[in-house]
């Protein structure tokens, strides 16, 4: 037989070491029954930003954020970058470093860097690139698919992966703009709204539905695809939508690949 303790903290209750351990191993057991079979990726948070600081010089903010990680979650912490570096390609990315071990604590070092274009490792976990003109603001109000890959001022997400069942995923935010896409359009068929309810209330959307999807609607052979290419066929079924001409949104520039 079997049984569940839920430890209670009741004032004038001596605090006792097994409420302790019940109390530290509910998270980490309940993250690893509810993701097993998840890959490591993005779970919530890391957004990223552009202001002023106090000072008046500009800074990037990456907020903070959730990451699975070797079936483990991992907190981590807002950071904040100076920031001059306009009209150059930039990557934002998380490291993971190897862990260290104490007599108290296994510790994941971590390290939010913002990259050139030119200087990207290919390391790390994506969470963001933009090209700043000075002056501009960081945009991140998505009118449509190909809205995700401007040239300049619109932080590009179409890249970041996300923990999911079976394997990475691509952003939320990105699906669901696409989903609406769908239901604003009046040629969609049964299978894209079936999709668009899926991109809408699951997240993460698993990634072999996600491939099936695009294996369906473009009636080529499953297989697997990089987030670019994810991407370019999202914006293939989307077509143009109804964002609107790009030549009323000031300096972003046009969609490029």
């Amino acid at each position: 037989m079997q049984e569940y303790r839920k430890p209670l903290f009741h004032k004038g209750r001596v605090l006792k070491k097994e409420g302790l351990e019940a109390l530290r191993d509910f998270p980490s057991g309940f993250a690893e029954t509810y993701m097993a079979g998840w890959a490591d990726g993005i779970l919530a948070g890391f957004d990223i930003s552009y202001k002023k600081g106090n000072d008046g010089k500009g800074q990037v903010v990456a907020s903070a954020g959730a990451v699975w990680h070797k079936g483990n979650i991992i907190l981590s912490d807002e950071e904040i970058f100076p920031f001059e570096e306009f009209d150059r390609q930039i990557i934002i990315k998380l490291y993971i470093l190897p862990v260290l071990n104490t007599e108290d604590f296994e510790i994941y070092p971590l390290e939010i860097r913002m990259e050139m274009e030119e200087e990207n490792s290919g390391g790390g976990l994506e969470l963001g690139r933009f090209r700043l003109s000075q002056g501009a603001r960081l945009r991140k109000e998505y009118q449509d698919m190909q809205d995700f890959h401007t040239a300049y001022n619109t932080l590009d997400i179409t890249n970041v992966p996300y923990a999911g069942p079976g394997g990475i995923t691509v952003s939320p935010v990105l699906l669901k703009v696409f989903a609406r896409m769908v239901f604003s359009s009046r040629t969609s068929r049964e299978s894209d709204i079936s999709f668009a309810l899926m991109c809408l209330g699951s997240q993460p959307v698993p990634r072999e539905c996600l491939l099936q999807y695009i294996s369906h609607r473009l009636g080529t052979a499953y297989r697997e695809m990089e987030h670019s290419e994810i991407y370019k066929c999202l914006v293939q079924i989307a077509g143009t939508g109804n964002g609107g001409s790009r030549q009323t949104r000031g300096k972003e520039g046009p969609a490029v690949f």
